[in-house]
């Protein structure tokens, strides 16, 4: 099947070659076949121009094995280390990799700063950063990633060996206040001397890293509602019964309002969002003078959705709507060892990918609406990440939590993913990667979900919270299963257009990551 796959290539058949590879990599284990496999694909994404994701192919191929010769050739060449007779793609990739747009000009050295960095993550947030750290990275930029580390206190605990350069800063019990966090965040900083920083990984701490490293130009990248809803960083409200209420405030606007909010509801915050908010001061006027300044000096707020664009525009310089990427590794299209339709099957399948013993994320009223469901028809099943694994009810079944490796082919083997959340999510992680793999989405119309997912179109949203509503626009896909697959197919459409990583640095973060003025080179 490999050699059938490389004659294909060979003999121009793209499409034909890439889908077999799709198939040999969920039929093979061998880490050294799929190294070659990988590293085959990027030869033909290079071939088609694609350089980034060529780069990308052949460091996933480096991962599985790094001893695979054709891959670091490959690389090699697609970073302009050898020479080869033939088109020189080393030339092209010198030309796409030169901050703001001349050749030879040296890459921009780019600082991304966390303070609540945790690995491996299941967090979407924390996942974005290592993706942007190693695809900046293959975009030509000079990166380095740098965290706060103290494991006792939740932060810092890393295991294994990150694909990108990142360096733990400690941040010892005995140093744990501002001044001292400040100092060790700027002297590891100023050792790397970036052109420019981004923030992230921090709720209520990104005025105090943007305090302490305020000489460099930075962005400051929103993954929620954090600074914006010290409570939560969702603008949920809970009752002593149990209700939840969308807040309508948030802490730029009326900090006064959140103050007197937190005094009566900080109990309800996880311990790390307490241990971090009473580290931060939040609440204090030097934390609110902070704030807004942190805000108005940025050289932008990064943001994921209009809504929270709005928010902040009136306190910042500038604001940008800049999406999450997605590796297009994870996402090959056409989909591998794709199964023979069965336009007639007679159980369909739902899956809910998420934290369900997280009240926000809505897994009670997905249970409610199919148990309406259920009470009149019995063809489908739910799935969902919970522990431990198999039957929960009748209708629904524990699949365990998935990798990010698995999650892509567990999306593509259900008929609709449902994202039943009753928070504020930013983008809604599941909900594009459901787009990448062609499958359509239900989705709570909150947030920053109607601006991904295009109701009628890509999907259906339905109200928050509201089990009637949900169960109704499950019903319409359990019943037209054409009409879902279209929806797949558009959904393909919109994740290639707008949210794979090599579109996403060079659309959105190139403009914004230029070198500084300087007397002469780093």
């Amino acid at each position: 099947m490999y050699r059938q796959a490389r004659d294909l290539g060979a003999a121009g058949e793209t499409s034909r070659a890439n889908a077999l590879y799709n198939r040999l990599l969920n039929l093979t284990r061998d880490k050294r076949l799929k190294a070659l496999v990988h590293s085959d694909r990027g030869v033909l994404a290079a071939m088609a121009g694609n350089l980034l994701e060529a780069s990308a192919l052949f460091q996933a191929a480096l991962q599985l094995d790094p001893g695979c010769a054709q891959a670091v050739e490959n690389l090699a060449l697609l970073n302009g280390a050898t020479a080869v007779n033939g088109p020189s793609m080393a030339k092209e990739t010198d030309r796409t990799s030169a901050k703001g747009g001349s050749d030879g000009e040296v890459p921009a050295r780019v600082a991304i700063v966390s303070f609540l960095f945790n690995w491996p993550s299941t967090g979407g947030g924390i996942v974005h950063t290592a993706e942007l750290a190693r695809f900046l990275g293959l975009g030509g930029y000079e990166v380095r990633h740098f965290y706060g580390r103290n494991p006792a206190r939740g932060i810092g605990n890393v295991e294994g060996r990150l694909p990108f350069d990142s360096r733990a800063i400690e941040l010892a019990d005995r140093t744990w206040n501002i001044p001292a966090i400040q100092a060790a965040y700027r002297d590891a900083v100023d050792a790397f001397d970036p052109d420019v920083v981004i923030i992230t990984d921090a709720w209520n701490m990104k005025p105090v890293l943007a305090e302490a490293l305020g000489e460099y130009p930075y962005l400051l990248r929103q993954q929620a509602l954090e600074c914006l809803c010290p409570l939560n960083n969702l603008r949920l409200l809970f009752d002593g019964a149990g209700r939840v209420t969308q807040c309508p405030k948030h802490q730029l606007a009326a900090p006064g309002d959140c103050r007197a909010c937190l005094e009566s509801r900080g109990h309800q915050s996880g311990a790390l969002h307490q241990m971090e908010r009473s580290l931060a001061g939040v609440g204090s006027q030097s934390y609110d003078e902070r704030l807004r300044r942190a805000f108005a000096q940025a050289e932008a707020v990064l943001v994921l959705n209009p809504l929270v664009e709005a928010m902040i525009a009136p306190y910042a310089q500038r604001v940008r709507i800049v999406t999450w990427g997605m590796d297009p590794v994870r996402f090959p299209w056409p989909w591998p060892d794709e199964p023979i339709a069965q336009p007639n099957k007679r159980v369909r399948t739902l899956l809910m990918a998420g934290v369900i013993d997280e009240v926000i994320k809505g897994f009670h009223v997905l249970q409610e609406a199919c148990q309406k469901l259920w009470n009149k028809r019995r063809d489908f099943e739910l799935l969902a990440t919970g522990q431990p694994c198999g039957r929960f009810n009748e209708f629904t079944r524990f699949i365990g939590w998935l990798s990010q490796e698995e999650l892509p082919r567990q999306i593509r083997a259900a008929d609709v993913l449902v994202m039943p959340t009753i928070a504020q999510e930013g983008l809604g992680r599941t909900t594009v990667e459901a787009m990448g793999v062609g499958r359509p989405v239900i989705a709570s119309r909150i947030g920053g979900l109607p601006y991904t997912v295009c109701d009628g179109a890509t999907g259906l949203l339905f109200e928050p919270g509201n089990a009637d509503d949900l169960a109704a626009k499950i019903e319409t896909l359990l019943d037209d299963a054409a009409l879902g697959e279209q929806m797949g197919l558009a959904g393909r459409k919109k994740f290639e257009n707008e949210f794979l990583w090599p579109d996403v640095i060079e659309r959105q973060y190139r403009p914004l990551l230029t070198r500084r003025a300087s007397e002469g080179p780093h």
